[in-house]
């Protein structure tokens, strides 16, 4: 039979520490780098474009909104300040399609986010085209009756109503379906394949970073081991050579062949001390190196432990891929309710 497009809205609050890597990563040229999403192309980067884009950073743009707010209350420091959509269609739907004729449909994407929620709330909304599939970043403040509250705008309820819009106005038009409430969501492939990269690679990074840990304390603790036994000896010694010093004759032949001795073994685990010292020092270096890496992908274990707690079918469609990859080598939910509706303002002209 045809294969089936699917529309794509899935979205995630950011709150005021998070806005600046959003920002690097939606905002990229062609040097950006990321750890966490192997799907860039760089060489395609060129190709991402703006349908809306404000002047200033994010967080120049945040502040200066809640200014014009003018807000009764402070704004928590725990606040969320951004409500970030990724917005497209599944790979199906881009296939032949013209240049032109995606550009209408993320146009009328961010048109209809704009009339829900106001032109003045959106940030930016860029679209990537350096992926696997081309989708859309909307970045908005969600802001309702003159105050930020995403909790308020953007509950379980409101969400499913949003989806449903969304897809009457604009999916519908384009001729994409809808996959039913619960049943696995397919249709987010990029989604799905940047959770299980972020979950593959924050998870090898910390059990290398404790297999190097556990390893260096095995060294650590066989050199102490061997600076134990040396030190008596080396004791000994340094008895025998101040009683040299201080001219104390031995008559006796016994002693003068246990100093031989002991100044023999004492040389031998000597180097073997200097040995294990320099491996300990090396390994040590490494498991700093390593704790260091480990903390570099300590927010994104966090950010993949949040998913699988509230996206367990994203989840279980990232392992099925992945082992479906495997196999092969071998061989959101989303009319706001609108608040009263859809908005009375003109429509809005996006850049």
């Amino acid at each position: 039979g045809n294969i089936i497009a699917y529309l794509v809205c899935h979205m995630e609050k950011y709150q005021h520490d998070d806005i600046v890597g959003l920002e690097r990563e939606n905002e990229r040229d062609e040097n950006y780098h990321s750890r966490v999403n192997p799907q860039i192309d760089s060489t395609r980067t060129h190709l991402n474009f703006h349908v809306v884009k404000k002047v200033g950073t994010y967080l120049d743009y945040i502040h200066e909104r809640i200014r014009e707010l003018n807000p009764k209350r402070k704004v928590k420091t725990d606040a969320v300040l951004v409500c970030s959509f990724i917005l497209g269609a599944s790979p199906e739907f881009f296939e032949g399609k013209s240049p032109d004729e995606i550009r209408a449909f993320f146009y009328d994407s961010a048109e209809f986010f704009s009339e829900c929620y106001g032109l003045e709330n959106i940030i930016s909304a860029v679209v990537h085209m350096d992926e696997s599939t081309s989708h859309m970043h909307l970045n908005m403040i969600p802001v309702t009756g003159g105050r930020l509250c995403a909790k308020e705008l953007f509950d379980r309820i409101a969400l499913r109503d949003l989806q449903t819009d969304y897809y009457e106005t604009v999916g519908k038009k384009y001729g994409l379906e809808r996959e039913k409430e619960g049943s696995t969501a397919k249709h987010l492939d990029t989604i799905a394949f940047k959770t299980k990269k972020m979950k593959e690679e924050a998870v090898a990074k910390v059990v290398e970073a404790d297999e190097r840990e556990r390893q260096a304390q095995e060294k650590i603790s066989e050199a102490e081991r061997l600076q134990r036994e040396v030190e008596p000896v080396r004791k000994m010694l340094d008895d025998y050579e101040q009683a040299k010093s201080e001219k104390i004759p031995f008559s006796d032949k016994k002693k003068e062949s246990e100093i031989i001795a002991l100044r023999t073994k004492n040389r031998k685990l000597s180097r073997q001390n200097a040995t294990l010292v320099s491996d300990n020092d090396f390994l040590f270096k490494e498991m700093k190196k390593q704790e260091r890496t480990a903390e570099e992908f300590s927010s994104a274990a966090e950010v993949v432990k949040r998913l699988a707690e509230y996206a367990p079918e994203e989840f279980a469609y990232a392992q099925k891929m992945a082992n479906e990859r495997k196999a092969q080598k071998g061989k959101s939910s989303f009319s706001s309710k609108r608040i009263g509706g859809r908005r009375n303002a003109p429509t809005p002209r996006l850049k």
